[in-house]
């Protein structure tokens, strides 16, 4: 394949990358395609194609909408389940006491703020702060918040806008945790976005919580649909366990480093697409917990434990794993 122009997000190589797939999902253009550096392995668009104005106007959202039938109580609804996952996560962290000063918790790209509502609950001893770039996304979530006034999901605090280096300046070292779920697959520099987030983290015990799609998910085996429809145009980058786990370590090279396999989406939701080769619908199945337990349990924990699920959850601890006398707990 010839692509010029290239150049690999992670490591800069130059050199013709192999090609992974040539369409890719809400392309108007025909222009983009999922290719692989040769030099590191990593899977991106090419070119990599960034806007503020699709974030901005909900394009995402609106994607599924129009194709999916999907609605917004719906996608409101999942967000509000894989918030309570996310932020039962921290339910054993115990963040650090230091004089009576409150822990702080960045959440990047935070949407509507459904993490941050979860963590306020969880947690309302640590100041939640949701950093949106769509001040449209942000404002949508405030509404909703307020008119619901449900106690299991208290508004978080908002700041409108990107993680540059104006935000890093504003606030480096002031977070005990800093969280980007589903945000580094959109960038067009995941490198800069992780160590910018490093630099957000409180000196000595800060930790970096990050969920990206896992390219390595074994559905896209079992259902070329799935694949083709993975390869999506806001997603710029698609990361295995071996090329997220060396992006870490190359930046935090002294670091705690985990990453494992996590799984979203529910297994009637894996069986639609593996038998029929299509989406299950305008409600796919996430999993709220209530029933068929013991079969997601156990189908969940292999997945994930063979990192072959839908997604992957990186957590960083720059100065090493904190131990419970120091404060923090897992």
């Amino acid at each position: 394949m010839t692509d010029e122009g290239f150049h690999c997000l992670l490591c800069g190589d130059a050199a013709a990358p192999h090609l992974v797939q040539r369409e890719v999902t809400g392309d108007e253009t025909g222009r983009l395609r999922a290719v692989k550096c040769r030099a590191c392995d990593h899977v991106q668009l090419s070119p990599p194609a960034y806007s503020l104005d699709f974030y901005e106007d909900d394009g995402q959202v609106n994607f599924v909408v129009d194709t999916y039938g999907t609605s917004i109580a719906t996608i409101f609804d999942h967000s509000a389940i894989e918030a309570n996952r996310r932020a039962a996560r921290f339910s054993g962290h115990r963040f650090p006491r230091r004089g009576g000063e409150r822990a702080r918790v960045l959440d990047i790209g935070g949407g509507y703020g459904f993490f941050g509502a979860a963590m306020t609950r969880l947690h309302p001893d640590v100041d939640m702060l949701v950093l949106e770039p769509s001040a449209a996304r942000a404002e949508m979530g405030r509404r909703y918040f307020a008119e619901r006034r449900d106690p299991d999901f208290p508004p978080p605090a908002y700041a409108t806008g990107l993680l540059d280096d104006a935000f890093v300046e504003a606030h480096a070292g002031c977070f005990d945790a800093v969280t980007a779920w589903h945000v580094l697959e959109h960038v067009a520099d995941p490198l800069a976005l992780l160590a910018r987030a490093g630099r957000l983290l409180r000196p000595g015990s800060g930790s970096l919580w990050v969920e990206v799609p896992n390219l390595d998910d074994d559905l896209n085996a079992l259902s070329p649909a799935y694949r083709r429809r993975n390869f999506m145009r806001e997603h710029i980058s698609y990361f295995s366990p071996p090329v997220l786990e060396r992006t870490a370590r190359r930046l935090f090279p002294e670091a705690e480093i985990e990453v494992a396999g996590y799984q979203r989406y529910g297994i009637f939701n894996y069986f639609h697409w593996a038998y029929f080769n299509a989406p299950q619908g305008a409600s796919p199945d996430m999993f709220d917990g209530r029933d068929r337990w013991w079969l997601e349990a156990c189908w969940r924990t292999t997945r994930e434990a063979s990192r072959t699920s839908d997604a992957l959850l990186l957590i960083v601890h720059p100065w090493g794993r904190p131990t419970a006398a120091e404060g923090v707990g897992r």
